[in-house]
């Protein structure tokens, strides 16, 4: 009799805790989240970044969280619930309770996925740029691609040394383009390049060399103004290249 009181008394137990696992809420997934400042105005100034109106951190001029992007430099992803958010871009991050927010988006981060944020202006007028970030690799080839954030280069295109990147379509400000597949090259001549006006001549706009691995995806970005409003040098037309993966 002991015994079958026991084993109904486990059921019972068992039952309740299958009920109660049954219950509880589904963990979260994660995602990767960069957050990158392309605004020229922000030179030499920084700005906070907001998370459902919660400090996610600050950014100056050309910066991916892990300081100033150079001609090479690597992501820096943050880890995040998968789910919506409300990411917004303040004016200053000295004084957060005074600051003015400049653009607010909502994004919405999948389980298992990359993405980064972008700050652009054009005059100072503020939008969010939302990319999902490419981190598949391809054992033979690089990846690449170029985002332009630059209000007054007009449309450009991408040459690798002198080879037309065909598959990279000509871009406008705020266009991105789909990653695409070149060879590796121990340091090829990065030319972002523009056809004039007058002339229908080629021209080159920007000029940086890095090199390009195999296995590794890379985000190119034209960044500044050719002709700053302030006449800042600093806040010229320049190419920065982050390392996805």
């Amino acid at each position: 009799m002991k015994q079958t009181i026991v084993l109904l008394i486990s059921a019972a137990l068992l039952a309740l805790g299958c009920e109660k696992e049954s219950e509880d809420p589904a963990t979260p997934g994660l995602a990767h989240l960069m957050v990158y400042n392309g605004s020229a105005d922000f030179y030499n100034a920084q700005g906070l970044v907001l998370k459902n109106n919660q400090p996610l951190g600050s950014r100056t001029y050309n910066d991916n969280g892990i300081g100033l992007v150079g001609a090479f430099n690597f992501a820096s992803y943050s880890l995040i619930d998968s789910g919506s958010y409300r990411i917004a871009y303040l004016d200053s991050s000295s004084i957060p309770a005074e600051a003015a927010k400049l653009s607010e988006t909502r994004v919405h981060l999948e389980n298992g996925q990359h993405y980064t944020l972008y700050l652009l202006d054009s005059l100072g007028f503020f939008e969010i740029l939302t990319t999902r970030d490419e981190v598949a690799r391809d054992p033979a080839m690089a990846n690449i691609r170029l985002v332009h954030l630059s209000p007054d280069a007009g449309e450009v295109y991408l040459r690798l040394d002198t080879a037309l990147v065909a598959d990279i379509k000509p871009l406008s400000f705020r266009g991105v383009s789909h990653f695409v597949k070149v060879g590796p090259d121990i340091k090829p001549a990065i030319r972002i390049m523009y056809k004039d006006k007058e002339t229908g001549e080629e021209r080159t706009l920007s000029r940086k060399s890095f090199p390009l691995q195999a296995g590794r995806c890379y985000t190119m970005i034209l960044r500044g103004y050719r002709d700053p409003a302030d006449g800042n040098v600093n806040k010229t037309i320049n190419l920065s290249t982050i390392t996805n993966y």
